[in-house]
């Protein structure tokens, strides 16, 4: 008989949804992206006798519902970060529930800079991609730190998780014996499919039709910054707010509702036109996160379902209302294009600079968020956790992130050039702030542009108050 060499693991390839982020985290040097993951970390402080066997039960079947926590990288032999494409397979058996006693650390130490340093360890990602930490403060005291990697958990996951953990940590603890819970969408099963013969034949299709409707909007060309070629950025940013009062915001919900376009449609409409307007830009693209939760099914899983969509508007010489009902159009193309493959999409619009990654806004000018108003957005302050005899709430810590360096000039200058708009609703009126890269684009310019914008919302609030 003759001896043959094992055949490497073949594994399952990254999910469209995958794509973006990989590439996002590609963008970094070290000690990213091999480090963290952008902020995914739940902390959960719990008060009281915590049964910590049932806790680490409760995990435990939490991995074995969502298959994504199960998730590795396999290995190629590819250092991480020159790594285009990984590929993935599924572990067997859950994460584990590490322990640590913080007596002595919280005498010497801010518990704020434990989670940071906790939150920033590097992730083995060949090995798992999820862990579990549970602090112990005091006898009755704990918190227990999950972390995840941002290519297998994205907001609404936050809240799926959660839910799930207290329901399984209940049921052991208060009622031994009740009935499980249904089977959840298998995040393995969803790469499957996007990837039979069939799926992979129309994505190509409408990918290379988005892929000519990108570069015929100017994908790629850069609004200009206060100087040519590339700059050595530091990850330096900075934001102008814009903040409406309850009246405006009021009236302005009004004018979408005259114009039958969305809110997010209207002030899409007003920022493409306010960067064409200082640019002297015909065609603008805007890009936005969407959730991509469009199946009932997919609302209760855990895995990254967020895709960047990219917004292509032509200004041309639409009237106010042609420019909403334009912008509402394309909305809806964008929409039917989230599951095209970012890192694909990117690769056919701009080409690929050796093995240089794409930040997520590569594809866009300007980047538009509207919180609170539309899609699927989860608030984790508002996470109502109930864990027999405990008492519980999520502790609130900051990340630091001044350690991001952007690893070449390719993500360096999309990063750069794309401004950001985050509006969030909150408490009836819209409030939030356009965000720069300081050394690219400037503070007169962040301020000219801004002020630009937020005459053009009054504008707009004042024909909403015609709509009374």
């Amino acid at each position: 008989m003759t001896a043959t060499s094992p055949q490497p693991e073949q594994g399952l390839p990254l999910s469209s949804r995958q794509e973006w982020c990989w590439e996002w985290e590609r963008c970094y040097q070290e000690p990213y992206p091999k480090a963290v993951s952008l902020d995914c970390s739940t902390t959960l402080r719990m008060r009281g006798a915590l049964d910590v066997g049932a806790l680490r039960e409760a995990l435990a079947e939490v991995a074995l519902r969502h298959d994504a926590l199960r998730l590795r990288l396999l290995d190629s032999g590819t250092p991480v970060e020159r790594m285009v494409r990984p590929r993935q397979a599924l572990r067997a058996e859950p994460f584990p529930l590490e322990l640590a006693d913080l007596g002595d650390a919280l005498r010497r130490r801010d518990l704020h800079e434990i989670l940071v340093d906790l939150t920033t360890r590097p992730f083995q990602v060949t090995d798992r991609l999820s862990r579990a930490t549970l602090l112990r403060l005091a006898a009755d005291d704990h918190i227990l730190l999950t972390s995840f990697h941002h290519l297998v958990f994205d907001e609404p996951s936050h809240q799926v998780y959660l839910r799930d953990l207290a329901r399984f940590y209940n049921r052991r603890v208060a009622a031994p014996g009740a009935g499980g819970i249904g089977a959840s969408l298998s995040y393995t099963d969803f790469v499957r499919t996007e990837n039979t013969r069939r799926a992979r034949l129309d994505t190509a299709t409408r990918l290379a039709g988005w892929a000519d409707r990108l570069r015929a909007h100017g994908s790629g060309d850069l609004l200009p910054g206060r100087t040519a070629g590339f700059l050595p950025l530091q990850h330096q940013y900075d934001s102008v707010r814009l903040d409406l009062s309850a009246e405006e915001t009021r009236r302005l919900l009004r004018a979408a509702r005259g114009e039958r376009v969305s809110l997010y449609a209207l002030l899409a409409a007003a920022l493409t036109r306010t960067l064409g307007g200082f640019y002297g830009r015909r065609q603008v693209i805007l890009s936005t996160p969407s959730h991509g939760r469009v199946r009932p099914e997919t609302r209760s899983a855990v895995g990254l379902f967020s895709n960047m969509i990219q917004i292509p508007v032509d200004l041309g010489q639409h009237s106010p209302s042609g420019l909403f009902r334009r912008v509402d159009s394309v909305l809806r193309d964008a929409s039917a294009v989230v599951d095209l493959p970012f890192g694909r999409l990117a690769e056919a619009v701009l080409g690929r600079e050796g093995d240089a990654a794409f930040y997520r806004h590569a594809l866009a000018h300007a980047e538009l968020r509207l919180y609170g108003v539309t899609g699927w957005i989860v608030d984790r302050r508002q996470h109502d956790i109930s864990l027999h005899g405990l008492r519980t709430g999520l502790v609130p810590y900051q990340q630091d992130f001044s350690r991001l360096k952007y690893a070449a000039p390719q993500s360096s200058l999309a990063a750069a050039a794309t401004l950001s708009v985050g509006l969030t609703m909150e408490t009836g009126r819209l409030t939030g702030a356009l965000r720069y890269e300081t050394t690219y684009h400037g503070r007169r310019t962040a301020e000219t542009l801004a002020d630009d914008f937020r005459g053009r919302l009054t504008d707009l609030a004042r024909v909403g108050a015609r709509h009374a």
